[in-house]
């Protein structure tokens, strides 16, 4: 059975808004600075050194991970008690232009261990990242249904979506230089896993009085990429995607391969204070196996019979929202050529820029800094962050924050950290209110991990 439900749903512009959109997603917390002796810290900076004397094994799925994203609006505009949802709602709650960020990850495999002056590591990750960009008037398709545009011609705007999911082996080496000077770098191979691209999609309707018909029209081409194989049906003139997985596609994908490097330094002018800076995510994931381009070639037709209306369940000609953008995306395969890709796809990592600093004031309080600058090809993020770390006592410590984001909203965070001779557990977040009302802000990163500390001395 072809990816009709599943796939092409996906590939349709209104689904990938509404999946990538909402979607949880994650990324290496930068907060885990502020609480001491982490070793997932490494992944942000791999100046960073694990603890002397204990070998750190993560605990599969349970170590490193996190969520982040980043959105124009919250979850609840469109969501609500019971998962209950309205576009009306949504469309009043967006600006002129919506957009999103996220990015995702989660250790299969963890290892940490610091000998002497040296630090080492190595992971095996999950990771993904999407980021979007639409017009409103999009939305009101969905809210209003194809009806009140009989008789009518309007653009209703563009959208720009990526998505890129990958699995990364990572090995890292910490070097003290002397005391109070430490450099690290961390070198990744990529195996790329599913790729999309879509740049200034179009969407407009407009009627043909000669034929009385309603023409709903996607413009623009988009390339996949991903464990599936197209079959063009010349009979109905229609493309599908089979599900198509090799033992590469679950474990290591050789034939779509990238590189990426992390780099960082660790000074200490003193006892009581530290800068570090890192660069991070510095690379491209490469796809050429199984990809596709596909370009829309015809309009979605709708005959006056055949139009719909969404937003008054008790009229005439109703259909609910969701049902309209799953008949749209079937359609998506009559509507679009795809054709087997030919050239390389390169997809760069959104890098990032770390700043940070810390003063030690006592043994049980520590207070800095942390500056984070994440780089999207459609809207780059900017996290300014104070906080302050203290430490009950040598197994327990907790920190507050106040993160500003892209200079427009201000974030208070928190985190804690549980530490024992066999056992390590954190958990931290840069927007409380996340957790307290999970569907109500627009931006969030979390991370929490599970950490078993083996004696080697």
């Amino acid at each position: 059975m072809p990816f009709r439900a599943k796939f092409i749903a996906i590939i349709s512009p209104f689904l990938i808004f509404g999946g990538l959109f909402f979607g949880a997603s994650a990324q290496e917390s930068g907060s885990l600075y502020y609480l001491p002796g982490i070793p997932q810290t490494s992944k942000e900076n791999p100046a960073f050194q694990s603890q002397a004397g204990k070998l750190v094994i993560g605990i599969p799925f349970l170590s490193g991970v996190s969520a982040q994203w980043n959105s124009s609006v919250p979850l609840n505009s469109l969501f609500s008690k019971g998962f209950s949802y309205s576009f009306h709602r949504f469309y009043d709650a967006l600006d002129e232009t919506g957009h999103f960020q996220s990015s995702a990850g989660a250790a299969v495999f963890f290892v940490s261990l610091k000998r002497n002056e040296y630090s080492f590591n190595f992971s095996v990750s999950e990771r993904a990242f999407s980021e979007g960009i639409f017009d409103r008037e999009i939305v009101r398709l969905i809210r209003d249904g194809t009806e009140v545009f009989f008789g009518k011609e309007e653009n209703l705007g563009d959208a720009t979506f990526y998505l890129t999911h990958y699995r990364e082996v990572a090995a890292g080496v910490s070097k003290q230089l002397w005391k109070g000077m430490n450099i690290g770098i961390r070198p990744k191979v990529l195996f790329g896993k599913f790729y999309f691209e879509g740049e200034d999609l179009n969407l407009s309707v407009r009627t043909d009085a000669a034929a009385a018909r309603l023409l709903v029209q996607p413009e623009g081409s988009f390339t996949l990429a991903g464990p599936l194989i197209h079959v063009r049906d010349t009979l109905r003139k229609s493309s599908s995607f089979y599900a198509d997985f090799s033992p590469g596609d679950y474990f290591f994908q050789p034939k779509n391969m990238g590189v990426a490097l992390d780099m960082g330094v660790v000074f200490q002018p003193n006892n009581f204070s530290e800068v570090s800076f890192s660069l991070v995510d510095i690379g491209v994931v490469e796809f050429e196996h199984k990809t596709y381009n596909a370009r829309f070639k015809r309009p979605a037709i709708y005959s006056p019979e055949k139009t719909y209306q969404s937003h008054d369940p008790a009229g005439n000609n109703y259909l609910e929202p969701r049902e309209a953008i799953i008949a749209f995306a079937d359609s998506v395969a009559f509507l679009t050529d795809v054709e087997k890709s030919d050239s390389h796809n390169f997809s760069s990592l959104p890098f990032k820029i770390n700043l940070a600093g810390k003063y030690i004031f006592s043994e049980k309080l520590t207070a800095g800094f942390s500056n984070q600058f994440k780089y999207y090809r459609v809207q780059p993020l900017n996290l300014f962050s104070v906080f302050a770390t203290a430490t009950l006592d040598p197994r327990f410590a907790f920190f507050g924050s106040l993160t500003l984001l892209n200079t427009q909203s201000l974030l208070p965070g928190f985190g804690a950290s549980y530490t024992n001779n066999l056992l390590q557990i954190y958990f931290t977040s840069n927007n409380i209110s996340g957790i307290i009302q999970p569907m109500a802000p627009k931006q969030l990163n979390l991370s929490f991990g599970i950490n078993l500390l083996i004696d080697i001395q």
